[in-house]
C-alpha cells in the first residue's frame, strides 16, 4: 500500500512539475516574442526617421497629405 501511494505522490509531483515546466517555456517564449516586436518597432523608427531626414519640406507636406497606405508605400520605396 505505501508502494503505491509513494508511485502516487511521485507521479503527481512529477506531473506538477512539467506543469511548471510548460508554463515558465511559454513565459519565456512570450518574452522573446515581446523583445522581438520591441526591436522591429526601434528599427521601424530608426528607417522612418532616416526616410524623412532625407526629404525636404516640402516632400514632408506632400507625404503628411497622402493616406496611410500611400505613405507605406512610399517608405518601403525610399528605404531601399
Amino acid at each position: 500500500m505505501a508502494d503505491k501511494v509513494i508511485k502516487y505522490m511521485s507521479q503527481e509531483w512529477i506531473d506538477q512539475l512539467n506543469e511548471e515546466f510548460e508554463q515558465l517555456s511559454i513565459n519565456d517564449s512570450i518574452r522573446m516574442e515581446n523583445a522581438r516586436i520591441k526591436w522591429a518597432r526601434e528599427e521601424g523608427q530608426k528607417e522612418l526617421i532616416q526616410t524623412l531626414q532625407r526629404m525636404s519640406t516640402e516632400e514632408h507636406n506632400e507625404f503628411l497629405k497622402k493616406p496611410l497606405e500611400e505613405i507605406q508605400d512610399t517608405l518601403k520605396t525610399k528605404s531601399q
